[in-house]
């Protein structure tokens, strides 16, 4: 697997959970009303450093488990059927009309530097603690994120900075836009085009999760 195709599938499945409406979402909402858009950067800032803890410790202890052939099979064939149900409900969800992104509702100051309440890394800490108290998020990556990880430690730390620079910037895209259309009081997006970005990431999670399966049912077989 190149570093391309690393960092590339790592951007996409990012994005599409990003996409999703979640405490981050939330948190992002709240803190841009507060502070404007650079709280994106630091709720981001506080997700990728919370992520990166986790990641040191997936490596601390994966580069020997993740050689073991059942080990193998297990992670590919169990990582990408949660990507395949992951795909199927965000398609399932935006072609049935299910979910929305509302940011016309919000009263964003007129100049949140005369507002701002707490420390300026307030943010930032938020970004911590949204992430770890985030069942979905924990699931997430102890089911894809170690399929991730699995592929990527194979081309060393090339690899595994290829993730997490695709993932992380996907994260930073989303979220950072959130941010500065809610400090500017702007809805960017249509419910119909929301939806349709949402459908079309769902449809290559879903071409994705093929892929990982195919790679776990290989490693099953050559367990025999």
């Amino acid at each position: 697997m190149s570093l391309f195709f690393i960092f590339t599938t790592a951007y996409v499945i990012a994005f599409s959970g990003a996409l999703m409406p979640g405490p981050m979402l939330t948190v992002t909402i709240k803190e841009s009303i507060l502070r404007g858009g650079r709280a994106g950067f630091l709720i981001v800032g506080g997700h990728g450093f919370a992520e990166i803890l986790l990641l040191g410790l997936f490596v601390l202890g994966l580069n020997h488990l993740l050689q073991i052939g059942w080990i193998s099979a297990a992670v590919g064939i169990g990582g990408g059927t949660v990507l395949l149900l992951m795909g199927f409900g965000i398609l399932h969800s935006a072609l049935v009309k299910k979910i929305s992104l509302n940011l016309q509702n919000n009263s964003p100051l007129t100049n949140p530097e005369q507002n701002l309440s707490g420390s300026v890394l307030r943010p930032f800490v938020s970004g911590i603690v949204v992430s770890l108290a985030n069942p979905t998020w924990i699931f997430w990556w102890f089911s894809i994120g170690v399929l991730y990880v699995t592929e990527a430690l194979q081309q060393g730390w090339l690899g595994l900075s290829a993730f997490f620079s695709g993932h992380i910037l996907a994260d930073l895209s989303w979220y950072v836009f959130i941010a500065y259309a809610v400090a500017a009081g702007k809805g960017f997006f249509s419910p119909t085009v929301y939806r349709g970005i949402l459908a079309a990431c769902g449809a290559s999670l879903g071409v994705f999760a093929v892929f990982y399966i195919a790679q776990g049912v290989q490693a099953a077989l050559n367990l025999f």
